[in-house]
């Protein structure tokens, strides 16, 4: 069968290819050397080349030429040498031809009926190649065949459609195979140009003048193999990918219609009920997403729900489910209880999925599928559904995400982030609020305020950690720019020598400047000679230069994405910080359940390069508990002894950080009560009058506190400082410091400083005592 569109004219772009065998006969002859003269195949290839050689080439009518039915007989030979043995049926949708103009002289029955099925495709396909890309081919193919070059784009066109078959997407690709095509020059060829290889690249523009291949001057001969495959799962996939990667814009009604509508095509099975359902957990329950159940293929039709109080066996099969997160089919809908076969069978339901989506430590939600087919569901459709269960991860993960988020911006919004602590005070002022009229807020009259209430901060500090991430900055800086140098000192990785000459000058000057130290606008400019100078050169020597491709391939390995810098010592960094966060945070909050226990308490925690809190006790927090003697004692010695648990465990942590930063452990001891009140603007509590005002600016600045006298800061790393004003301020800290030290927690010894004055703030004093390691406990 033979089928001509002639899209474009020898004056609009001088690409025809005439039909030749002469490079097919080529590469069969390169074959045969390759085999021993003693096997089946070198006789097979001998046998093509006899048969082919004959053949004349022509440049029009091929048919007239070489008779129709010797072209067929011909071509079916070829697609033995072209096909593999095992694809050489007529199943596989395949043809020869020519592809400009496109010419098909044979096709595979498959191939045939495929191009039934897409009336008017063979005239579409050459209009997705515009007038460049059709040039830039040639340019490619004379590249590869004329000057042995080998590009990143390949010369091997590929046109991508698609298809609405029984109500469900198909996806095809046919890749156009130009091997066996010539580019012949009757005059000599003209030297290799490095700008046709950029515009061949497509990282160049067309060369002008002299410049210019000429590709007029060129003649081609011989002929294409076209391949069609089906690519709908890679295709679709890809799709869901890109519903993912659009959560955030995306509304929910469209990221799910998207999702069920690529899983069927994905299934092959037009007719699916899909719903995907997010199981949040609250409190220890789990419960249902209230959106998500208007989607259930099953469960909108049930009257139970997951956070049925009533119905413990609910909960008890979700924790099952959870604990066994396999599949469960049922094929003909028995096996299921008869109430909700009925429900599903009044649905049009025949066979039905259930899929729990979970990771190695969490439950998700689940996959449910509906067809109105018995045993529609079977190992196959596992197996696709298995591929794709990642991108079901994250898209639960998205909602639940989103859930929760709603649910915190509800708390907020109505009862701020409530302690239970605290939370009876609310009631309370907002019933006296209601009793006044004031229904809608707290009025002036109601304010949430808790008096002649007792302050402990604390601080584990990272020592240095604004010195250590700029020390991190500038090692990544250096490394950077050695490597760079290093890079352009190699032969032949040159593409303009003023421009190589320019970035070596660079490179050293800034190595000097950081030889010195970084200042902030030093950091600045080195970006920006990187990202703007430095990457985009190294870029076009990638993409140019065949020879300094893995070198410059391994640089930019090691750059980030996103900045394009080293980034080594950076994230070495901020690893060891958020890993001694984590732990000294994980710590702080087991200890505070504990510590509600002693006596209720509102705690405060701020987060900074380390972890700051201040608990706020007495008798106004719980009026139903006396705040007695004792239960101050105890909480200074809860402090105490914590600092000292704390500062085990960020010292345990050293061997175990990339970069072993060290914590100092400060308290501020202040033996008055202070008044705290609920700021509504702010949500948050803060101190109230004078005297409790100055307890604020304390804790902003002893910090960074100096011994009188000296250059040395009172926070050290294996120490505890206590700052305070009064000695008869720490009798309980005293007593506890005697115990600690007996235990062997502390070393023997108490350091007496004063303080040098702070601004605001004078007569201070602090003592300090030293840790005791023990390395053998856990982290």
């Amino acid at each position: 069968m033979e089928t001509t569109l002639h899209t474009l004219s020898s004056n609009t772009l001088p690409f025809e290819v005439g039909l030749s065998f002469r490079p097919f006969v080529t590469y069969l002859k390169s074959q045969r050397e390759s085999d021993s003269r003693d096997g089946g195949v070198y006789g097979l290839y001998s046998y093509l080349i006899d048969q082919f050689e004959q053949v004349p080439a022509c440049a029009e009518c091929p048919e007239a030429v070489i008779g129709k039915d010797r072209l067929t007989e011909l071509f079916q030979l070829a697609s033995v040498a072209v096909l593999p043995l095992t694809a050489a049926g007529q199943y596989v949708p395949y043809a020869f031809g020519l592809p400009m103009p496109l010419t098909l002289f044979y096709q595979s029955d498959a191939f045939t009926q495929l191009m039934s099925q897409f009336p008017g495709l063979l005239s579409e396909l050459p209009n997705q190649l515009c007038q460049e890309d059709k040039l830039r081919y040639m340019y490619l193919l004379i590249l590869k065949k004329c000057y042995g070059v080998d590009t990143v784009k390949k010369a091997i066109p590929s046109f991508r459609f698609q298809k609405q078959i029984n109500g469900l997407t198909k996806y095809f690709r046919m890749d156009i195979n130009t091997s066996f095509i010539e580019p012949r020059l009757g005059t000599y060829l003209p030297p290799l140009q490095p700008v046709w290889i950029d515009y061949a690249n497509g990282t160049g523009q067309l060369p002008e003048g002299i410049s210019q291949l000429p590709v007029e001057e060129f003649s081609f001969e011989g002929f294409s193999f076209f391949r069609v495959e089906d690519i709908t799962e890679t295709e679709t996939i890809q799709q869901l990918h890109e519903v993912f990667a659009h959560l955030q814009s995306d509304t929910e009604p469209i990221i799910y219609s998207r999702f069920e509508a690529a899983l069927r095509d994905l299934c092959g099975q037009p007719d699916l009920k899909i719903s995907l359902l997010p199981v949040p957990k609250i409190n220890g329950r789990y419960v249902h997403h209230p959106d998500s159940m208007s989607r259930s293929v099953s469960m909108r039709h049930w009257a139970t729900r997951l956070d049925d109080d009533k119905d413990a066996m609910v909960q008890k099969i979700a924790v099952e489910l959870i604990q066994n997160p396999t599949p469960y089919l049922f094929p003909d809908l028995l096996g299921l209880p008869d109430r909700e076969r009925q429900v599903l069978q009044q649905q049009g339901i025949r066979s039905f999925l259930v899929y729990p989506i979970a990771t190695a430590n969490e439950f998700l939600g689940m996959l449910e599928m509906g067809s109105p087919r018995p045993n529609a569901f079977n190992e196959g459709v596992l197996a696709t559904i298995d591929r794709i269960v990642p991108l079901i991860q994250e898209l639960l993960r998205y909602q639940l995400h989103q859930f929760n988020d709603s649910l915190e911006q509800l708390i907020k919004k109505q009862f701020t982030s409530l302690q239970p602590s605290v939370e009876w005070k609310f009631y309370e002022a907002a019933w006296q609020s209601i009793r006044r009229g004031q229904n809608s807020s707290l009025d002036g009259e109601t304010m949430v305020a808790f008096p002649q209430v007792y302050p402990l901060y604390g601080a584990v500090d990272v020592r240095d950690s604004s010195v250590e991430r700029q020390k991190a900055v500038r090692q990544d800086m250096l490394d950077q720019l050695k490597a760079i140098e290093e890079l352009l000192d190699q032969a032949g990785l040159s593409l303009d020598a003023a421009r190589l000459k320019s970035l070596r000058t660079g490179c050293q000057h800034w190595q000097t400047k950081l030889d010195s130290g970084l200042r902030p606008d030093d950091e600045v400019a080195i970006a920006q000679f990187l990202n703007e100078e430095v990457n985009p050169y190294l870029q076009r020597l990638l993409l140019s230069l065949a020879e300094g491709q893995p070198p410059v391939q391994r640089y930019f390995d090691r750059t980030d994405p996103q900045t394009g810098q080293f980034g080594q010592a950076l994230n070495a960094y901020e690893r060891s910080l958020n890993r001694i966060n984590a732990t000294v945070n994980d710590y702080i909050n087991q200890e505070e359940k504990q510590l509600q226990t002693i006596y209720p308490h509102y705690f405060e925690r701020y987060r900074t390069d380390g972890t700051e809190y201040t608990i706020y006790a007495g008798q106004s927090i719980a009026p139903d508990q006396p705040f007695e003697r004792d239960y101050r004692r105890r909480l200074s010695e809860w402090q105490l002894s914590s600092m000292v648990e704390m500062a085990q465990l960020t010292h345990r942590l050293l061997p175990h950080l990339p970069l072993p930063l060290r914590t100092t452990q400060l308290i501020l001891v202040h033996s008055h009560p202070v008044d705290i009140s609920f700021r509504p603007d702010e949500r948050r509590f803060d101190v109230e009058g004078s005297y409790s005002i100055r307890y604020e600016v304390l804790k902003k600045r002893i910090d960074k506190a100096f011994i009188d006298g000296t250059q040395e800061r009172l926070t050290q790393p294996d120490t505890i400082g206590l700052v305070y004003t009064h000695s008869t301020e720490l009798v309980d800290y005293l007593s506890a410091i005697t115990r600690l030290q007996q235990q062997g927690s502390l070393q023997p010894g108490i350091e007496y400083v004063d303080l040098e004055p702070l601004q605001g703030v004078s007569n201070l004093k602090a003592l300090r005592v030293r840790i005791n390691y023990n390395d053998d406990g856990p982290l």
